[in-house]
């Protein structure tokens, strides 16, 4: 019984997290600070804009770790590799959520490429299985894509849909909505230091819209440093990058007003050497 009482109140916590964040591994360059992600065009955007894995010239392989609100049972960790290859730039990713009782594993496989001089398109598909102890297991397919458009050489427009679908797991006894929004991104370039985003996204699985604002500055060559602010709920977040000797580390942390604080890490590993068509 007291099993069955912790489960159910693990479900209830995991339902609560949904209405704050998504299942999958938060990009801690856009999403973890609070943005949708669809301005990202890091080798992060492996989960967010898949058209942002373009702008990756090397083989980059990495991992990360994210924690929500200071609950164990609520965090994640992902194993990944992008590839600059002749016809496109492609990456894997891993990632599993939850803990023993309750847990997501995704496994994705991203595909970009420049359509234009001006254009990138990226498709991802997502496998997810959803395990809780004692129970059937439940999985579902799901493809995310986007888009990023240069309209000058400091102004970058981009959108990002995921889960258009609106896709679900489902089990004999529940029904688990995921994640589902399409977001509009502009992204400014203000000095080559200095960068500001601004991030609308209309979440279909809240029936609600999120706007968020964020401010980047490269502070050193080897640094940069972000801040930003979202709504509604109300997050504000912060993050870091540091490179050195063809490791990249990023931090970054946001404020939820009700749930308190989450952080993501990660590190990142550029091999030196060019493939394929990367740039």
């Amino acid at each position: 019984m007291k099993r069955k009482l912790f489960l159910t109140g693990l479900f209830c916590l995991v339902m609560l997290f949904a209405n704050a964040q998504q299942y999958d591994f938060p990009s801690p360059v856009s999403f973890s600070p609070g943005l949708s992600g669809a301005s990202d065009t890091t080798v992060w955007s492996l989960f967010s804009n898949p058209s942002g894995i373009c702008d990756v010239g090397h083989i980059a392989a990495g991992c990360g770790y994210h924690n929500s609100f200071l609950i164990e049972a609520l965090s994640s960790q992902t194993v990944f590799v992008v590839v600059p290859l002749s016809l496109f730039h492609g990456g894997i990713a891993y990632s599993r959520f939850g803990n023993e009782l309750f847990n997501q594993q995704h496994f994705s496989v991203s595909m970009a490429r420049d359509i234009a001089p001006c254009l990138k398109m990226g498709v991802r598909f997502r496998y997810l299985i959803r395990t809780i102890q004692n129970t059937e297991g439940a999985e579902v397919f799901t493809v995310d894509a986007g888009f990023s458009f240069d309209v000058s050489d400091d102004v970058v427009l981009s959108v990002y849909s995921r889960n258009p679908a609106g896709q679900s797991l489902k089990d004999d006894f529940s029904e688990q909505p995921l994640p589902s929004f399409l977001a509009l991104a502009c992204n400014v370039k203000l000095s080559p230091v200095f960068n500001i985003t601004a991030d609308l996204s209309h979440r279909n699985d809240l029936s609600r819209q999120l706007y968020g604002f964020m401010m980047s500055a490269r502070v050193h060559s080897l640094v940069e440093l972000r801040s930003s602010v979202s709504a509604k709920p109300v997050r504000l977040g912060f993050g870091a990058s540091v490179w050195w000797e063809g490791f990249e580390l990023t931090l970054a942390a946001s404020h939820h007003d009700r749930l308190g604080l989450s952080s993501t890490a990660g590190i990142v590993w550029h091999l030196p050497a060019k493939r394929g068509g990367g740039k």
